[in-house]
């Protein structure tokens, strides 16, 4: 079922992209959330197929991890919006604000499932916080990307996604033996990160070309179906 799900979610992701170009269709952005529904379907599926099994107190990460993920869905829809119903520049913003708190929120359940299922680590706090100064010092001076008024939000955001992949690394590190939900998770992590520097060229270096929108969708949607994929093996390998 699992499978299923995935093969399904790609097929759809594949006709938005074949429909997709800069200019956005309210066509284009109706099979994209199909394709962002059947990543929740694969994390629901995921949990099904699980052979370990969930004890009570397993339940609080995995739900956290189907919200982030629902979220991502909204965050979706939000960042289409934008795109297909821009009539002015404050309705544009406002898709955008919306997008990216939810994406935010989404973000900060994943770091709590983590730390829930693995354990927090702090130096991998303090080496988020240092990778995303290094990306936006690099994007600032080195790209000339112009952040504007983003600046500050985008920072922020981009410290969540630093976390959620350093916290993963993190426990990748410390638990042994490595388990597949922990690799589905980091390639989910690190997918994540690069979609989103992918998608910041296009907003903020104005390189959005079809083939950088095909890019940032592939690393995006194989980034959400990997950490819904974990929930079929995390489980087995939660620490006690």
């Amino acid at each position: 079922m699992t499978a299923i799900c995935i093969v399904l979610g790609l097929a759809c992701l594949l006709i938005f992209l074949s429909l997709r170009d800069k200019d956005g269709s309210s066509g284009a952005a109706m099979v994209k959330s199909f394709a962002s529904l059947f990543f929740i379907a694969t994390a629901l599926a995921a949990i099904a197929e699980n052979q370990g099994g969930f004890r009570p107190d397993h339940l609080e990460p995995v739900l956290l991890i189907i919200m982030g993920l629902a979220l991502g869905l909204v965050g979706d829809i939000m960042l289409d919006f934008k795109i297909v119903y821009q009539t002015n520049i404050k309705d544009s913003d406002t898709y955008t604000w919306t997008g990216m708190a939810v994406f935010g929120i989404g973000h900060i359940l994943f770091i709590a499932a983590v730390a829930m299922l693995y354990g927090f680590s702090a130096p991998a706090l303090l080496a988020g916080m240092l990778l995303n100064g290094v990306i936006f010092g690099i994007s600032r001076w080195a790209m000339k990307m112009d952040f504007g008024k983003w600046y500050t939000p985008s920072l922020l955001y981009g410290f969540l996604l630093s976390i959620f992949m350093c916290q993963v690394i993190a426990a990748c590190i410390r638990i042994r033996p490595l388990g597949a939900g922990l690799m589905f998770l980091l390639a989910g992590s690190v997918l994540f990160l690069l979609s989103d520097l992918v998608l910041s060229m296009t907003y903020f270096q104005a390189k959005d070309s079809k083939a950088m929108i095909v890019v940032n969708h592939l690393l995006y949607y194989f980034a959400q179906f990997a950490i819904a994929v974990s929930l079929k093996y995390t489980p087995v390998f939660l620490a006690s």
